[in-house]
């Protein structure tokens, strides 16, 4: 009998636990689209619109983060700076695969570099020609966060360029 009353609480508990977890795990950048492309009268330039609406709107949320943190404060001034190989392979690690859709380019980044705010990505891909061609993306990720880079005009023409497509390189400037 007291089993059959535990159960319903543990449910309850379980799925509070999930649903706040992934909460926490949208990114400001994935919210806000979610909100803003619905339906499926949508078009790439549609999206592509929505999605520089949601990184503007998203850089200006953590530049009032950062300043009720009182972090960054040099960070304008700053020239980001490669982070080492090391700490390119631990990002890596710790984020989720980019994504190219709509022609552009989304990362969520997860920055486990303790001092360091990601500010840059780097990224190459072949065009229809076959010639590499760089792109870069800014945008603010803070320690311990994670925050997602977007980067328009990436072609994505063919299936096999999602594979040939490679971020080169990280950039970060010091926490102040």
């Amino acid at each position: 009998m007291r089993d059959k009353r535990i159960a319903p609480l543990l449910v309850a508990a379980l799925a509070t636990f999930i649903g706040t977890h992934l909460a926490r795990a949208q990114t400001c950048f994935r919210a806000c689209i979610a909100q803003r492309v619905k339906g499926s009268d949508v078009t790439d330039d549609m999206i592509r619109f929505q999605m520089t609406t949601c990184r503007d709107d998203c850089e200006e949320e953590s530049e009032i983060k950062r300043g009720s943190l009182g972090i960054g404060r040099n960070l304008e001034t700053c020239e980001p700076q490669p982070v080492s190989e090391n700490e390119f392979k631990a990002l890596r690690s710790a984020s989720a695969s980019f994504l190219v859709y709509a022609h552009a380019f989304t990362w969520d980044i997860h920055n486990i570099l303790p001092g360091k705010i990601i500010r840059k990505v780097e990224i190459s891909y072949p065009t229809m020609d076959l010639d590499e061609t760089t792109a870069t993306g800014g945008g603010t990720v803070l320690p311990g966060e994670t925050a997602t880079i977007l980067i328009n005009g990436v072609f994505d023409g063919y299936p096999a360029m999602h594979y040939a497509l490679k971020v080169r390189a990280v950039y970060a400037c010091s926490v102040d």
